[in-house]
């Protein structure tokens, strides 16, 4: 078990040299990412609570998610403002304890970045960790106390937890949060992630008090699904009608919905377009005689080809099954591979590749609780 995990004390998951290459390989670009996790984090907590999961595998899906939501928002950044540089004050709301936070820390200065949360040793972890301000915030918007405006806003997983008499006054307090020419950049569960047998009701929003969290009451901060529609007529009566939102179905993580609603004056390339990343799933793997065999299915955005799906044995990249059909369709993929020769503890990983660039993670896995004890 990763040291730390036992207690209050932070770890860093990258002590695993496993885990610190594919960190490696998320973070891409060579600039130093602070990869310290606090053990009551709850997203690190949700990945590690899977069957089969390891302390290792969890933290490689922890960090694959945060650098998902990072370059969807970079996207969006590069759009407004040309890059990080320019945005002059940023607000991560509801940040929690800085899963996606630290990779905003490399590009933009700390000391124009602030972080708020309603978990006071979350907002403590992070100011002490990445070097940003911090401030404790309550269930109402009202408990909210900021001082200036923020060039952009961020809240990611927050009104997607929130009931109907909350998310139109959030919209309305974090909207007027923001500066003139800047962005609010939020997400929501979409009415296609429904549970089976759940339907919409005509209202727009439908709220279950219940979440992977045990810190708030369900009647605060639940799940929650909405339409389109509910959002925009939420941001039109929160912000005024001279805002304008921007919706892309599945833009965050190719699972939530993302929505960018942005404080006049508007910028005048109104076309913007987010690649979203593929999606898919494993839906088979077993080992019989030595061998791994893993199948699943992935597709990609309406306009572009199916992605390509890449097998990593560790550092090294194994296998490319590539992409092929019209735009938009699903493909099927499969790998197998030998048992000898893949240390038991070495990370297998399986990822989505987009024409565009855009990678999302489907599988992150050790063989060793797969194989017989003592192997």
């Amino acid at each position: 078990m990763l040291a730390g995990m036992a207690n209050d004390t932070p770890f860093d998951p990258c002590a695993s040299a496993e885990v610190a290459a594919c960190v490696r390989a998320l973070a891409g670009d060579g600039r130093p990412l602070v990869t310290l996790v606090h053990p009551s984090d709850e997203m690190y907590r949700f990945e590690l609570d899977a069957p089969m999961r390891t302390p290792e595998t969890a933290a490689v899906r922890y960090f694959s998610t945060a650098r998902s939501i990072f370059r969807a928002v970079s996207d969006v950044v590069a759009w407004r403002f040309g890059d990080f540089g320019r945005v002059r004050a940023f607000l991560d709301f509801a940040s929690g304890y800085g899963r996606a936070t630290r990779f905003f820390a490399r590009v933009i200065d700390p000391g124009r970045m602030t972080v708020a949360e309603i978990d006071p040793g979350a907002v403590r972890f992070q100011k002490d960790t990445f070097g940003v301000r911090g401030v404790v915030s309550g269930t109402d918007p009202d408990s909210l106390s900021l001082s200036g405006s923020f060039d952009m806003v961020l809240a990611v997983s927050f009104f997607s937890h929130l009931p109907a008499q909350r998310f139109e006054t959030w919209l309305a307090k974090l909207s007027s949060l923001v500066a003139g020419g800047g962005i609010l950049v939020f997400s929501t569960h979409g009415p296609e992630l429904l549970p089976e047998g759940e339907t919409m009701p005509h209202s727009g929003l439908l709220f279950r008090p219940e979440s992977e969290t045990t810190r708030l009451e369900g009647s605060e901060y639940g799940t929650s699904w909405v339409t389109a529609d509910y959002v925009r007529s939420a941001a039109a009566r929160a912000s005024g009608q001279a805002s304008r939102l921007w919706a892309f179905p599945r833009g965050l993580c190719g699972y939530q919905d993302l929505f960018v609603l942005a404080t006049p004056p508007l910028p005048a390339n109104a076309d913007f377009r987010l690649a979203r990343d593929p999606v898919g799933a494993l839906e088979f793997a077993t080992i019989e005689g030595g061998v791994v065999a893993a199948r699943g299915w992935a597709a990609g955005d309406r306009d572009e080809r199916p992605p390509d799906v890449k097998l990593y044995l560790g550092e090294k990249l194994e296998m490319v099954s590539p992409g092929e059909g019209p735009p938009g369709a699903r493909r099927d993929w499969s790998f197998t591979f030998p048992v000898a020769g893949v240390p038991p503890d070495a990370i297998v990983r399986i990822e989505a590749e987009s024409p565009r660039g855009v990678s999302r993670l489907f599988v992150a896995e050790t063989l060793r609780p797969y194989l017989p004890r003592g192997a």
